[in-house]
Order: structure tokens, then sequence, then C-alpha cells
């Protein structure tokens, strides 16, 4: 079992979210030196798979508060 406070949790998650977006710009700005007639296909795909939108990640406001244990 891992227990985490909620505090924790969210810095994590905020961390993940980061990570993940600052990859999909690196991933976007690759596709339009190596795929430049495809880079829009090839990033919004990975934006779905990411589950991030284009622009960045999904506000962390609108995520509800909750107990982990």
């Amino acid at each position: 079992m891992i227990e985490l406070t909620v505090g924790e949790l969210r810095r994590l998650l905020t961390a993940a979210e980061r990570d993940l977006t600052e990859f999909l710009a690196l991933a976007a700005a690759w596709a339009i030196r190596q795929l430049p007639r495809h880079a829009d296909p090839v990033t919004s795909a990975l934006a779905r798979a990411l589950a991030l939108t284009a622009q960045g990640p999904p506000s962390a406001s609108s995520r509800r508060p909750g107990v982990v244990a």
C-alpha cells in the first residue's frame, strides 16, 4: 500500500502533466522538422494518446478534491 496526502498526490500529478506536456512540445517540434507534411496529424494523435490537448494539459482546477489512502 502506498499512502499519500492529497497535496502530495496533486504535486505528483501536476509534475506528470508538466512532463507530458513538455514531451508533447518536443515531439511536435521534431515532427515539424522530420515530417513537415504530417506534423499536425502526428502531433494530434500523440496528444490524444497522452490524453492531452494540443494546447496543454487539462486545468488542475477542474479536478475534484478527494482523499487518497
